[in-house]
């Protein structure tokens, strides 16, 4: 794997990555610390640099990724990831219908706004809802094992398992969940049927985990101008929760009350996918301070840890600058 430089600086003292193929591992955990060093800024990279690799976006519900991190997961599939998206909960307390209605409402929407960012394929857990702090995390952690093994998961982006201010019981325990399973998936001895049935151990090496509430730690920015077009449309398909048919309603209402907004068009796609664009994705990724501080017009954060190994180890390094003949 060739590795990707750090090159010139961008503005506000962040570094700047891309242009170039691959990322050798950091030698010095400490270096993947989000409060040592400076922030590095992703942009896109030409061609297809990922192809081969695999890609895992966890969340706990239909709305989580489109509105934190759908602009990075559509990139990295962009530059060649084939894409896997994961869904812990069955979102039955989000939607307007009954607990059954909303299953089926959202589910339907996870699969459309999947295919809007080119994920290949679709897993559902369906744990419950709002509840999942009282289900066995061991249980979500080993279908995640299973899951990251027989996909061969090379990288994760999901939500970060240490982000303080997280309220919502299903983040912080799919999260944490999610930090498990990527350690304990390379392991050797966890889970033998996996082995008696051909499914190997996979370590998990890149997590990007996404800043979910305000003030959360982050050392990675990463820029979605090339795919904030995708991130919309994701969003605008997240109807039965997080403001997807927002235009379409408000649209609606005024033109009962004998009114229009041009910037909603004349039909209710387009009103829900402007309504995104003008007014929702504004107050959710703090756009402009990422204008201000890094020069991109469109970003998201994450706290992001990379674990691959180097091309050769500081062992090996060693030998080669130190090893004498037997004598």
């Amino acid at each position: 794997m060739a590795q990707r430089s750090f090159f010139g600086k961008a503005i506000a003292g962040g570094a700047v990555l891309g242009n170039t193929i691959g990322f050798s591992g950091s030698r010095n955990a400490w270096a993947a610390r989000a409060d040592i060093g400076e922030v590095v800024v992703e942009r896109d990279v030409p061609g297809k640099p990922h192809k081969g690799k695999v890609l895992a976006a966890i969340q706990a519900h239909l709305d989580d990724m489109p509105h934190r991190y759908a602009g990075t997961c559509a990139k990295l599939i962009n530059e060649g990831y084939t894409g896997y998206l994961i869904r812990t909960s069955n979102d039955e307390k989000c939607g307007p219908g009954t607990c059954a209605e909303n299953i089926k409402s959202n589910e339907q929407e996870n699969l459309k706004m999947a295919k809007t960012l080119g994920f290949t394929d679709v897993f559902d857990f369906y744990c419950r809802n709002h509840r999942m702090d009282g289900i066995s995390s061991v249980e979500i952690r080993s279908r995640l094992i299973f899951l990251f093994r027989l996909l061969k998961v090379d990288t994760v982006v999901s939500m970060n398992p240490w982000g303080h201010g997280e309220e919502n019981p299903d983040h912080w325990v799919t999260a944490k969940a999610v930090e498990e399973a990527c350690w304990m998936s390379g392991m050797g001895d966890d889970y033998e049927e996996h082995l008696e049935a051909g499914v190997k151990p996979h370590s998990v090496r890149e997590r990007y985990y996404a800043v979910m509430r305000p003030g959360q730690p982050f050392n990675r920015v990463v820029d979605i101008s090339s795919t904030i077009e995708q991130k919309i449309l994701s969003c605008a398909e997240c109807k039965s929760q997080g403001g997807g048919n927002s235009g379409s309603k408000l649209r609606n209402r005024l033109a009962k009350e004998g009114k229009r907004l041009p910037i909603l068009g004349n039909d209710d796609e387009t009103a829900d996918r402007e309504y995104v664009r003008h007014f929702l994705i504004k107050g959710w990724s703090t756009f402009e301070d990422m204008k201000e501080k890094y020069g991109l017009d469109y970003a998201e954060r994450f706290y992001y840890i990379d674990q691959r190994p180097p091309e050769e180890s500081e062992v090996e390094r060693y030998i080669k600058g130190n090893a004498v003949p037997l004598r």
